[in-house]
């Protein structure tokens, strides 16, 4: 399909229709839901207070939030959030903005710039999830650059990129692994590493495509290029960056230390820059900066002499002097810090911040490239010649909130896009799996994947028994199905939420976690996920005691994996309606979270009107591994 500028100037108006519609949902939510509603949709969190006042990384002011009662809080936010701070009822005109650092079942840490207000020491308050429109701004601007390109090479690469000319590979080049690959890993780098535009890594569940990034990176290394690791989300950021750290790389990774996992904070711009000489000697001529504006204040508020206003100006005018040479150490120190990385980390909203503007790289490495839309995609484009992007066309697609962006294409990845364009001479497949036993790949494999998928010898045969305390008896196969068909286990809406729950099925989860629990299995080896964040709320609730068991939604998940993963589909109701199960990407992910054993709980009446998930309980009734729940035994 031939394409055009016009092609830039689409994605650009698809844009503002997803911003526009993101805008007005919050602005419907405040209007109209009640605080509970808000709350329960992790836009609000209520009836906090302030509990500790520190000093963190690079001067920014710490405080941790917890709820009145000192119980679990009822929204959850994450690592990374903006957010705001205001006092329960009473108005502020200027409510401070701070981003989330830190979040457990109970508490919630907050980095401010800004020194708090004092009132945020006394009382309730809220807490408000607010819009970043920095990202969309970076985003649209980049489209218009690339819009720009109409000459030369950089017009050759718009012209890859928007699918009229196929990608070009050098001959493959001879290399020595850094460690162990399959063939298919091996066919991955190599075709990486002879890319001259793009290539593309798509990483099945559990087939190593971090092994594949992490050779990549070593090997770019070797051959002195300089690298560039992006991705959508922090989260994928800092897993590309432990990758490097853990190959022996010298990686550093850009963005609000806040965003960042505390285990990677010495990694970050800001400490590197806060650490070396240049900066140090700034923020002493910062300091005496100060004290001249200090100085010259004085002599302005003791009189009004001649001699005391020249005083003044030569104080003001030796302070910006002073700043100058202060600013330009401190750019000094980030040119060094940047300079000395062999890689360097950030989300593709960083890419045009101030401080990688002018950067360039020879190699870019876009992870979760399925999960971002084309904008920011494309964004990593700008910043170097080569781009590979990984990730898994079968697995979550990018969050698309305009139902008009969705059909007008928004949400389909530059990955799929370009794979659809060059097709699979542009792209390489990993087909070995490490994570799960045979049984539970099986179904996935042939549904989502032509049957390619096989399991490595390690991971084939290995069951939960083998994790078990000896002499456990639990009934637990690859794959269990628990039906509840007839059981009467509807769903419901969550009270004050439109989503959805299932007690029914809730209470099977339960009892079934704390069967698996007592039976030896490591809280820290055990998952319960749903679609649905109401059911997710309702589990954690009832499992609040176990402090290391992790109760989550289905798309909070993916990339993650534990030896036991239980799953409520929820559903359940006359007219067969399963909702947004209707996106079998979503199930693909739930489905192969696990190592040893998946336990799913739905209700076939319902489901079985949806070919997939009929076809998922005959795999799983052929297997031995079917079962109902009037036949279950009451724990």
């Amino acid at each position: 399909m031939a394409r055009d500028e016009s092609h830039f100037d689409r994605l650009a108006h698809l844009l503002d229709l997803e911003r526009q519609a993101e805008r007005e949902r919050r602005a419907l939510d405040k209007a109209q839901l009640p605080l509970a509603e808000l709350a329960a949709r992790g836009l609000v969190l209520l009836d906090v207070e302030a509990q500790e006042f520190s000093v963190g990384l690079g001067g920014r002011h710490l405080v941790t939030f917890t709820h009145e009662r000192r119980g679990p809080l009822p929204a959850r936010f994450s690592p990374g959030d903006l957010v705001t701070v205001a006092p329960r009822k009473a108005e502020v005109e200027d409510a401070p903005g701070g981003t989330v650092s830190r979040s457990t079942r109970t508490s919630l840490e907050i980095a401010f710039d800004r020194p708090p207000p004092e009132w945020m020491s006394e009382g309730r308050l809220r807490i408000d999830l607010v819009a970043n429109d920095v990202t969309w701004e970076r985003a649209k601007a980049a489209l218009a650059t690339w819009k720009g390109y109409e000459q030369g090479q950089k017009r050759d690469r718009r012209e890859v990129v928007l699918g009229n000319q196929p990608p070009r590979f050098d001959k493959p080049p001879a290399f020595e692994p850094s460690r162990p690959l399959n063939p298919e890993q091996t066919e991955a780098v190599a075709l990486a590493l002879c890319a001259r535009d793009v290539a593309l890594v798509h990483g099945p569940p559990g087939t190593g495509k971090s092994t594949v990034l992490a050779e990549l990176a070593v090997q770019w290394a070797r051959r002195g290029k300089r690298l560039l690791c992006t991705a959508a989300s922090n989260a994928a950021v800092d897993r590309l960056l432990e990758l490097c750290l853990d190959a022996g790389l010298d990686a550093l990774r850009i963005g609000h230390p806040a965003r960042v996992l505390p285990r990677l904070q010495e990694h970050t711009l800001d400490l590197q820059v806060e650490a070396h000489a240049d900066r140090q000697l700034a923020r002493g001529l910062f300091e005496d900066a100060f004290d001249l504006l200090g100085y010259a204040r004085k002599q302005r508020s003791r009189g009004r002499s001649r001699e005391r206003f020249s005083n003044a100006r030569e104080a003001q005018a030796e302070a910006r002097k002073l700043m100058d040479e202060a600013r330009a150490l401190e750019r000094k120190a980030v040119a060094a810090v940047l300079g000395h990385a062999q890689v360097v980390c950030a989300t593709c909203a960083m890419l045009d911040s101030s401080i990688l503007r002018g950067q360039s790289f020879d190699v870019a490495l876009l992870d979760e490239a399925t999960q971002a839309v084309e904008p920011l995609a494309l964004m990593a484009f700008l910043k170097a010649p080569t781009v590979v992007l990984a990730g898994d066309p079968q697995q979550l697609a990018p969050t698309v909130i305009s139902l008009e962006a969705q059909a007008q294409g928004l949400g389909t990845s530059l990955f799929e896009r370009l794979l659809a364009d060059s097709g699979d001479e542009v792209k390489r497949m990993l087909k070995e799996q490490y994570r799960m036993h045979e049984g539970i790949m099986t179904f996935p494999s042939q549904r989502m994947y032509q049957g390619q998928l096989r399991a490595h010898p390690s991971v084939a045969g290995h069951t939960l028994e083998d994790v078990l305390s000896a002499g456990a008896k639990v009934d637990a196969p690859p794959v269990l199905f628990l039906d509840t068909a007839g059981k009467g286990f509807e769903e419901v809406k969550a009270p004050g939420t439109e989503s959805l729950r299932n007690e029914g099925e809730a209470e099977l989860i339960v009892a079934r976690a704390r069967e698996l629990l007592a039976a030896g299995l490591s809280p820290q080896e055990l998952a319960v996920i749903t679609p649905y964040r109401a059911q997710a709320s309702l589990i954690r609730e009832r499992l609040i005691d176990v402090a290391e068991l992790e109760v989550d939604t289905v798309d909070a998940f993916q990339g993650r994996e534990k030896d036991a993963v239980l799953v409520s589909l929820v559903r359940s109701n006359a007219e067969q309606q399963v909702g947004f199960l209707e996106d079998l990407r979503r199930m693909n992910v739930a489905i192969t979270r696990p190592r040893r054993h998946l336990f799913v709980v739905g209700d076939s009446a319902t489901l079985c009107a949806h070919e997939f998930y009929a076809a998922f309980q005959d795999a799983v009734q052929a297997a031995g591994g079917y079962r109902s729940a009037w036949e279950w035994p009451s724990q």
